[in-house]
């Protein structure tokens, strides 16, 4: 600050700053700034040569006012251009990554007593360092020429014009973004949790944007706990921007550091410091969905914003508690469904009217309930998967993950696949950016051979979740069920590469080999599979059938007699079982298990139409009648 009857006058590289008289000049020629864009100049004089932090900047420059980070961006800009600096090799502006900006030029503050003397007669601006518009303004201005009525409406018209032209040149809509998991900075109660929650509300809440790709959760996690390059990670999943952050829990208190960075060209889209406390995270997640749709540029109806702005809880302690529900739920185990199945229980408890803990309690079910787990009965499960996705609908009819549930348990326990489709395409339309109903979509019209249609929905799956394991294999199911083997071989090799412990895709390779006649290979595959889980009933099951199809008949009824046994002490699904008499050539054997299987509404039936493992049974009277069993046929 300036002392006492002294003037603040500052001698920087080659230019002299007049803080009292507002002026700025290079060799007795004034080089003309907007009010903003100089008092930017001067925080940066006064604090060279220490790096300013954006925020500090936003706070003094643009006091009492609600601006974005872009503003800053934007004046610098435009300060470069001023003064002819380069932000590749500055001479008086220098970037601090991710941090802020420091003045390298050297600064040398001029001993002068007295008032400031007066502005210039003429003002000679150098066209060459800014725009003749702007010099314009700022002479008009200086000068004391303000012109009032309909000449200062022509003017702003103007100037919109020109600063559109001057700011704006290239500035299209960018169409794809991904979340990356926040980095946690100390340690706090829920840190972690944090960490990860809001990256994932916040993905979700912007995949409803119809013409956004926003990179899903499933794929971000996997970039948890790394460094990540905004540019890199954008590169590798092909979007045009990146959202990155780290969070530290202090207390009740809450601090974020977030910045938006264009893949194309590194430049920072939009960035903030937020401290709140905890019990304002609604509103900090409504403020960074907003400032990232601005950041994109996006041009967004009123439903679309009112869409970013609906929040499904108003409970932060409901909310945390569906955050670490969705944790236990993604361990995909039996203890992780009991203790997810007690977070949403509770976080019900907490807001009666949460119907996302409503869905979740759905998801937790219905997985319990699937041939892929097998915990429970699909008759005891499903109906309660059903109930809960039933009642978030009640409470949000706009809910997309509520429909997408719903559809699930129409599709694979039910067996109503026109309703169940409904249920999906209307999860698709609440929120085009769902990549799991995109999936689920894709999984039940190929079962009904709709191959093209299939296609089409597993490759938007794939485009929305590039490092799904599930999707990869689903290319190669889709494959596997046309008959093109080799084709599927491929996809389900890349999924392996991406997980070589992935249990779903070795089951399906094996099952490719099969039909390829590679019997010793898909016997290999299934035993490291079966082996890598130790002896879960799904690769038990597949093992079998490969080890009867390659004459290890023994081996075959070994694995049989297994299941048999522990089917005695906890629920073990009669579709596997089915499977190795199957293999075993027990065709009586195989169709009694099948009716059984049918009888339990076994969702892996649903595949009977289009899995070759069935072509020797379609000629029999008896797969007809399976087939009308799951409703596959009149």
């Amino acid at each position: 600050m300036a002392e006492p009857g002294k003037r603040e006058l500052y001698r920087v590289g080659d230019l002299v700053l007049d803080v009292d008289a507002r002026l700025l000049t290079r060799d007795g020629v004034v080089v003309p700034l907007p009010p903003k864009t100089f008092e930017l100049l001067v925080e940066l004089v006064r604090r060279a040569p220490g790096v300013v932090r954006r925020q500090e900047l936003l706070d003094t420059v643009w006091a009492h006012e609600l601006v974005n980070d872009e503003a800053l961006t934007q004046r610098v800009m435009l300060l470069r251009r001023a003064l002819g600096d380069e932000a590749k090799e500055p001479r008086f502006i220098a970037s601090a990554p991710r941090w802020g900006y420091r003045l390298v030029a050297p600064v040398e503050r001029v001993a002068v007593q007295g008032t400031p003397p007066p502005p210039p007669a003429e003002w000679r601006p150098d066209d060459s360092r800014v725009t003749r518009l702007e010099a314009t303004i700022a002479t008009t201005r200086r000068r004391g020429r303000w012109f009032v009525g309909t000449t200062v409406v022509l003017a702003a018209v103007i100037v919109a014009g020109g600063l559109y032209r001057v700011l704006g040149r290239g500035r299209h809509p960018i169409d794809s973004l991904a979340i990356a998991p926040f980095a946690a900075v100390g340690s706090g109660s829920d840190t972690e949790l944090l960490c990860t929650g809001i990256p994932a509300t916040l993905t979700a809440t912007l995949a409803q944007l119809p013409n956004v790709r926003v990179i899903a959760g499933s794929t971000m996690a996997r970039y948890r706990g790394a460094s990540v390059d905004p540019q890199k990670v954008g590169r590798q999943l092909g979007v045009r921007a990146v959202l990155t952050g780290t969070l530290a829990q202090r207390g009740p208190v809450v601090a974020i550091d977030t910045e938006l960075v264009d893949v194309e060209d590194g430049s920072r889209l939009w960035g903030a410091h937020i401290e709140r406390p905890v019990a304002d995270i609604f509103a900090v997640q409504d403020e960074i969905s907003r400032e990232i749709a601005r950041g994109m540029r996006l041009r967004l109806t009123g439903e679309e914003r009112s869409r970013l702005e609906r929040r499904t809880t108003e409970s932060v302690e409901a909310y945390t508690l569906y955050l670490k529900g969705r944790y236990f739920w993604n361990k995909r185990n039996e203890k992780g469904f009991d203790d997810a199945i007690a977070c949403f229980r509770a976080a019900i408890e907490l807001d009666p009217s949460y119907a996302l803990a409503y869905t979740g309690l759905a998801d937790c079910f219905a997985l319990e309930g699937s041939m892929e787990y097998g915990i429970a009965p699909p008759k005891d499960a499903m109906p309660k998967a059903r109930a809960a996705a039933t009642k978030a609908l009640e409470l949000d009819p706009e809910q997309a993950e509520a429909h997408a549930s719903l559809g699930l348990v129409l599709w694979e326990y039910d067996w109503k696949r026109n309703d169940a489709e409904r249920e999906l395409r209307r999860a698709i339309e609440l929120s085009p950016g769902y990549a799991t109903a995109h999936q689920w979509l894709a999984e039940l019209l190929a079962e009904q051979g709709r191959a093209e249609e299939a296609s089409s929905a597993i490759q938007r799956a794939q485009e929305l979740d590039p490092l799904s394991l599930t999707i990869a294999t689903d290319l190669g199911l889709l494959s596997y069920y046309q008959r093109d083997y080799e084709a599927a071989a491929q996809y389900l090799r890349a999924a392996l590469a991406m997980d070589p412990n992935f249990h779903q895709a070795s089951l399906a390779l094996g099952l490719t080999y099969l039909q390829q006649g590679e019997h010793a290979g898909a016997v290999e595959v299934l035993r490291a599979a079966d082996e890598a889980v130790g002896g879960a009933p799904p690769t038990m099951a597949a093992l079998g059938f490969a080890s009867a199809l390659a004459g290890r008949t023994g081996e075959a009824r070994a694995l049989l007699d297994g299941l048999l046994a522990a089917s005695k002490k906890h629920y073990i699904p009669s579709y596997y079982i089915a499977a190795i008499h199957l293999g075993l050539g027990e065709r009586e054997r195989a169709f009694e298990w099948l009716d059984r299987a049918c009888q339990e509404r076994c969702s892996l039936l649903g595949t009977l139409k289009v899995d070759p493992v069935f072509d020797p049974l379609r000629a029999d009277p008896r797969f007809a009648a399976l087939m009308r069993c799951v409703r596959l046929a009149d």
